[in-house]
């Protein structure tokens, strides 16, 4: 099997994407805001493109029965993704090598984090650990700094390396002090790292003018409402899904020089006349083949998690990108572009459809436990724990190992803890409620 990977990996590296592929990678990633954006430019360019009129519904892709658009809406920012999209296509990158770092891209989380482990990235597209690890150094060096790391010290590291600071105090201080610095323990860091205290206090300054979220530079200021592209009503013998078409605007072929016969007898007329149809004809089937993607991808994924998702949606099961790309016959890259960035109405909720997948930890039987249910448990054991005395990550280690029979690390314990933005024990207890 993994000869024939690295076989498809060689011809994929060799293949040259025609524009209507590339398009339609493209707009399989986008969000529907930005679709609707990329759309109404693609008509004011090509006047053989007709937005459709009255499409203020949903159609039920597997029952075909019209129903209304949900009111339900979410705050969402413009995706920093395309930013960086942007750049990495203009690195001179092979095919293959691009289709990791889209991945890694898509990954990334709205802080600018990239926090999937290399080892699970290089599973899910098929392709060795190192090629993932080459292409994320490539991204590290993308605009702003500390894009792409993995946590907040990294964030701070790749700034102060991209300043020359990478032997400086400042790299010490963020290396082993951060929390120190929240706190501005000027006394503590310079006790600890035998340095003169004025010293400390001055890079301490210089830290706290770095960005720990370097996303935050390419979002957009205002936020948008997004109606979900998908709609699912889910229940616990079967799952009903719909297509939100009311979301984007649909497209039709139009021809507003189809009796002007002066201008169909000209040679050049009739090229730019071909050219644009065409255009306009990748386009509209390009969005269809989007359609019957996202559907397919979502069709399976819902089916798969419909249990957790009628009785707890905390408790997913674990599936994975690699895993849905196998069923669905789909390149991981291509799940990858799906999941990104999309949204779907589960009966009375709006989710993330990415928040459906989940890799997996073996319990201590044998069986697996998706990351998305043990971050649930962390959370909480945390939310029921004495605020006088709160748990540290050794003591939830031990607790998971124990009375859930999941056997994670301690630092596992402090990524998960971190990626839910929850504070260390110490820090928890200063901000109790007595």
């Amino acid at each position: 099997m993994k000869n024939k990977l690295s076989q498809h990996q060689r011809f994929l590296q060799k293949m040259s994407l025609t524009p209507q592929m590339r398009q339609s990678l493209n707009i399989l990633g986008m969000s529907v805001s930005d679709l609707a954006e990329y759309i109404d430019f693609a008509v004011t360019q090509n006047p053989f493109l007709k937005k459709l009129i009255d499409e203020k519904r949903s159609f039920d892709k597997y029952r075909g029965e019209i129903s209304q658009i949900p009111d339900k809406t979410i705050k969402q920012d413009e995706d920093p993704r395309h930013a960086l999209l942007s750049q990495i296509k203009m690195s001179g990158l092979t095919d293959n090598m691009l289709e990791i770092a889209e991945y890694l891209i898509y990954e990334m989380d709205d802080n600018g984090y990239i926090t999937i482990d290399l080892e699970e990235a290089a599973e899910d597209l098929g392709v060795d650990c190192e090629e993932v690890s080459e292409c994320l150094c490539l991204i590290q060096e993308m605009e702003p700094a500390g894009i792409g790391a993995k946590d907040i010290k990294e964030c701070l590291q790749l700034q102060l390396k991209r300043k020359g600071k990478g032997n400086s105090l400042e790299w010490r201080i963020v290396g082993s002090f951060l929390s120190e610095v929240a706190q501005e323990n000027i006394e503590k860091i310079a006790k600890e790292l035998k340095v003169d205290r004025a010293k400390v206090k001055e890079a301490v300054s210089s830290i706290k003018k770095l960005n720990p979220r370097p996303a935050s530079t390419i979002l957009a200021k205002e936020s948008k409402n997004v109606i979900p592209e998908l709609m699912a009503k889910v229940d616990e013998k079967k799952v009903r899904l719909e297509l939100n078409r009311g979301s984007i605007p649909g497209l039709k072929l139009y021809n507003p020089y189809a009796n002007d016969f002066d201008i169909i007898k000209d040679p050049q007329a009739r090229k730019f006349m071909q050219e644009n149809i065409n255009a306009a004809k990748g386009l509209i089937d390009n969005l269809k083949r989007r359609e019957d993607t996202m559907c397919k991808v979502a069709d399976y994924i819902l089916n798969f998690q419909r249990d957790a998702i009628y009785r707890d949606i905390h408790h997913i099961r674990s599936l994975t990108i690699k895993e849905v790309a196998h069923a669905t016959n789909f390149h991981p890259s291509t799940i990858s572009r799906v999941v990104s960035n999309k949204y779907i109405q589960l009966n009375d909720d709006v989710v993330p459809l990415k928040s459906l997948l989940s890799h997996g930890i073996k319990h201590v039987d044998g069986q697996l436990h998706s990351k998305t249910s043990i971050k649930k448990t962390i959370e909480t054991l945390i939310k029921r724990e004495d605020p006088s005395r709160p748990a540290n990550d050794g003591e939830i280690h031990q607790v998971l190992k124990k009375v859930a029979g999941i056997n994670i690390s301690r630092r596992t314990v402090a990524k998960y803890r971190a990626s839910m933005r929850i504070l260390p024990a110490h820090l928890r207890k200063k901000v109790s409620k007595a």
